[in-house]
């Protein structure tokens, strides 16, 4: 069986689907047992969707390091899909070519807009362009693209930053291109809500996206 055909299969049962998007929504790696409390499964029935989705290449494990007696858990997270690879790769060539440029943030933004603008759901024919909709096709995006976002009312807070070690490398390119992203995709829903500023870092795991009620 190729791999392709692996990832259709383990994907074919709801649960593991539920599972596996709620890894990639994850800021930290998470235990089996600490799964099955969100998704209201026995540890067992997760253990077993976990091995398949280990076999398919979805989910990698780690063995916890423990600094306290005990037996160390194993502890799974979601593999970054092609997409995702394909995105960094594009981030990665990008960044490098920009960040020595003097105007290097403004044109990374720039390519942001445009990939937000891609890279967003649209709303469904006839659903209102209200703000939340708007924030919840938004946080989506973050979502899929591995940040953890969490939505407030006039913030989403990422628990997580897939392009973490290229940010540290680019600092000025990727935080403007990942903002830029964000704005694009505000525009592209045309929804009554836009990016206010993103803050990178404000932990050393947090980024935070302020925004703004248009009209408000």
């Amino acid at each position: 069986m190729d791999g392709e055909t692996r990832r259709h299969r383990a994907l074919a049962e709801p649960a593991r689907t539920r599972l596996l998007e709620h890894l990639r929504g994850s800021a930290r790696p998470l235990s089996a047992d600490e799964l099955a409390r969100v998704l209201s499964l026995h540890p067992n029935t997760v253990r077993a969707h976990l091995d398949v989705l280990g076999e398919a290449g979805l989910v990698d494990a780690v063995v916890e390091r423990r600094t306290r007696p005990g037996r160390p858990r194993r502890l799974f997270s979601a593999v970054p899909d092609e997409a995702e690879r394909e995105h960094e790769m594009l981030a990665s060539a990008l960044a490098s070519l920009l960040e020595p440029l003097p105007d290097g943030d403004g044109l990374a933004a720039a390519a942001g807009r445009s990939w937000g603008h891609v890279l967003v759901e649209r709303l469904e024919p006839g659903q209102p362009a209200t703000a939340e909709a708007g924030l919840e096709r938004v946080a989506s995006l973050l979502r899929r693209r591995g940040f953890a976002p969490e939505l407030g009312r006039d913030r989403i807070v990422m628990g997580r930053c897939p392009f973490r070690e290229l940010a540290l490398r680019y600092p000025r390119t990727v935080c403007a291109l990942h903002e830029g992203i964000i704005e694009g995709a505000f525009e592209e829903l045309g929804a009554p809500v836009a990016l206010e500023r993103l803050e990178p870092w404000t932990t050393p795991t947090t980024c935070v996206a302020s925004v703004r009620r248009v009209g408000a």
